[in-house]
């Protein structure tokens, strides 16, 4: 018969011994989910339907976040962003789940992991408490943690990932926050206003070509095209990009994929007023460099905020500018395939967060569609 103790940090373990079997250990938080396991595993065994655990899933979930972290395959074959991001996620993982193996870990071990992660405070690198984790936060370490046990799937460590049998939060992270006209042209006075001369363009940059907050600080002058024939760029990795012409390329987005953003209007002339002072030969050169450190983006959260507070704004994020963009691109009537082009979004889905109209523009649409309609029927 199998015996059940605890452990010093208050679990409960099972501990099967059968001849001709190797010893099966499981560890749980209750006693009696303890017992039942136990019950079941030795009942397979007197059936002869028992299996031992394949030898990979004795190893911890600390190795297999190491393994993951340094396979070809793993982590280093995602994008840049993931790489970057992604360990981030998986550290509070390891802080709660690294100790057990992986044939102990189990849909409870994760769902009590996940409590712990969604209560985590946010610190600053001053050390200051910025508050619990936002939803998307938690969404993103769930998503990485299924990752790497999906990931562990396919490389036969483990039969089955846990995460099919967690009972995961519901999440409500959309956002329905985008700039009427008003607070469009009182946010842009605002941050002309700034003591930080960048903003502006920036800002401009990001609500009229819809790139991400990383693209636009990250945007070098060699992936800038502002006259009126194509260019060529080639990246680290040799790759070689044509450029056309008032167009910036983005090499690599967020979901690994490089797509051209067109620079018109507004945007268009304060970058080119902006290069004509700032703009070098040397094309790896940011065009929003750091103050200390001119390959490092330049820092605009405190110039941002004063910016919004000044305008009069409230509840709104960068990452809204790139929703007003999609707002404002589908009141001009184009397709959500062309806005997906624009916006470098690969999935329809994904896009439709972005793509909240107006009331009264739905009106409108549907009013055009019974006037175009009804002159097709009279005639």
């Amino acid at each position: 018969m199998a015996s059940i103790v605890q452990t010093p940090n208050g679990t409960w373990q099972a501990v099967i011994r059968r001849k001709g079997y190797k010893p099966v250990t499981k560890t749980f938080t209750r006693k009696t989910d303890a017992t039942k396991w136990a019950q079941q595993i030795e009942g397979a065994i007197d059936r002869g339907e028992y299996s031992p655990e394949r030898p990979t899933a004795r190893i911890s979930f600390k190795e297999l976040v190491e393994k993951f972290s340094t396979a070809p395959d793993g982590l280093p074959s995602m994008s840049k962003t993931t790489q970057e991001v992604m360990p981030y996620n998986l550290v509070q993982w390891v802080k709660h789940l690294g100790h057990l193996r992986l044939l102990d870990i189990d849909a409870e071990a994760i769902e009590i992991a996940m409590e712990k992660v969604a209560t985590r405070r946010r610190i600053s690198t001053a050390g200051n408490d910025l508050g619990q984790i936002s939803p998307s936060t938690l969404k993103r370490d769930i998503s990485a943690l299924g990752g790497v046990f999906k990931w562990a799937t396919n490389k036969r460590i483990i039969e089955e990932s846990p995460m099919r049998k967690v009972v995961k939060p519901e999440i409500h992270d959309a956002r329905e926050r985008y700039l009427t006209d008003e607070e469009l042209h009182r946010l842009l006075d605002a941050c002309d206003q700034s003591e930080s001369p960048e903003l502006g363009l920036a800002v401009r940059l990001a609500v009229f070509t819809g790139m991400r907050q990383a693209d636009v600080m990250g945007l070098q002058w060699g992936r800038v095209n502002l006259g009126d024939l194509p260019t060529t760029h080639t990246d680290d990795t040799g790759r070689m990009f044509t450029i056309p012409p008032r167009h910036a390329l983005v090499t690599v987005t967020k979901n690994g994929h490089p797509h051209l953003a067109p620079i018109e209007g507004m945007a268009f002339d304060a970058l080119k007023a902006w290069g004509i002072k700032h703009r070098t030969f040397d094309g790896s050169r940011l065009v929003f460099p750091g103050r200390h450190n001119s390959y490092q983006p330049l820092d605009l959260r405190t110039p941002w905020k004063t910016a919004l507070k000044r305008a009069g704004i409230e509840g709104f994020r960068w990452h809204d500018l790139r929703h007003s963009f999609a707002s404002m691109m589908l009141k001009t009537g184009v397709s959500h395939i062309e806005l997906a082009k624009l916006t470098g979004h690969r999935d329809l889905k994904s896009l439709m967060r972005y793509t909240h109209i107006s009331p009264e523009h739905s009106s409108g649409l549907v009013a055009k569609m019974q006037d175009t309609v009804g002159v097709k029927v009279k005639q």
